[in-house]
């Protein structure tokens, strides 16, 4: 059985879309980083925050 089940092509144009923004809190050795809409949009989540140490390339993820 196949855990990944790809979408029909019609429901990807059906995709929105997001103005993202991200910010880090070091310019010269970041360890965080913020990913945000800059515009109120009303979303689930607000923003998301990942830690350096435990992030994963997404070379690795695919």
């Amino acid at each position: 059985m196949d855990a990944v089940h790809e979408p029909p092509a019609e429901a990807l144009g059906e995709t929105p879309e997001f103005e993202l923004e991200c910010l880090y809190d070091d310019a010269a050795d970041p360890a965080e980083l913020t990913v945000f809409a800059p515009e109120n949009q009303r979303l689930t989540t607000e923003w998301v925050t990942a830690d350096v140490s435990t992030a994963v390339p997404l070379e690795d993820v695919r």
